[in-house]
């Protein structure tokens, strides 16, 4: 009985990390580079492609799980909760919320596929202050092509915000766990406060999951939707998490 944690890639292992400064336990990790990123796909491939995934994960024991991806959550997560009542799913969404203890504008770094959902919307309509979203669409791809070396997702990063830093922002969210990559140079470079989902999903990971998902020695499994990739993926979850690694 183990959870699991879903991404397009390596951003959710940035969540991933956020839960071992919490827990401990045997967790597994599926890094979807086949399917990356979840983005550039249609809402129907998602959910369709997601539902295969949450089968895999089944089979390997997977109690709960986490979809760590904004996009992820915000196209499919109604539909598997529905799908597979047996299970809890967690999701991770832009931490719009909190960034309204601030004054000033709302910066959202965020995928298109996440910025045209319902959920998305909901969100921004009940904070009633100015979203300024700049296009993101190849962020997450450059992030997971180059890291850590990150010279060229900080270059597209500064030419996408460059327009807006002069517009009263109060925060930046970190619409994507992709981006949490850079949230330290997005604080140190433009200087603004940033705020992300993912403390949110790591307390709410604990309210939904059995005690018995946790406790024992930090062991994260890995699995990548790309088999040539498995190595790498083992390294950088390593690096990233700070824990042993093994594939499942």
């Amino acid at each position: 009985m183990k959870i699991a944690f879903v991404d397009s890639g390596i951003g959710g292992l940035s969540v991933v990390a956020k839960t071992y400064e919490k827990k401990s336990g045997e967790f597994l990790y599926y890094a979807d580079s086949d399917y990356m990123p979840y983005g550039a796909l249609t809402e129907t491939v998602l959910k369709d492609h997601l539902a295969k995934v949450t089968e895999k994960l089944l089979k390997a024991d997977a109690k709960v799980i986490v979809l760590a991806c904004n996009t992820a959550t915000a196209v499919a997560i109604d539909y598997l909760r529905e799908r597979y009542k047996e299970i809890a799913f967690v999701g991770t969404e832009p931490a719009l919320k909190p960034a309204l203890c601030f004054d000033g504008n709302i910066l959202v770094l965020a995928t298109p596929l996440t910025l045209k959902q319902k959920r998305f919307l909901r969100l921004t309509e009940e904070g009633k202050r100015q979203v300024i979203a700049p296009d993101c669409s190849r962020l997450a791809y450059l992030i997971e092509r180059d890291y850590p070396d990150l010279t060229a997702a900080k270059r597209f990063l500064d030419n996408a915000v460059a327009p807006y830093l002069d517009c009263g922002i109060g925060a930046v969210v970190i619409g994507c766990t992709h981006y949490a990559y850079l949230e330290d140079y997005i604080q140190k470079n433009y200087r603004l406060r940033t705020v992300s989902g993912s403390a949110g999903v790591v307390r709410q990971l604990c309210r939904v999951a059995p005690d018995v998902c946790f406790g024992g020695e930090k062991l994260l499994r890995v699995k990548s939707g790309d088999e040539s990739g498995q190595k790498l993926l083992e390294e950088r979850a390593k690096f990233v998490c700070g824990v042993e690694v093994a594939p499942f």
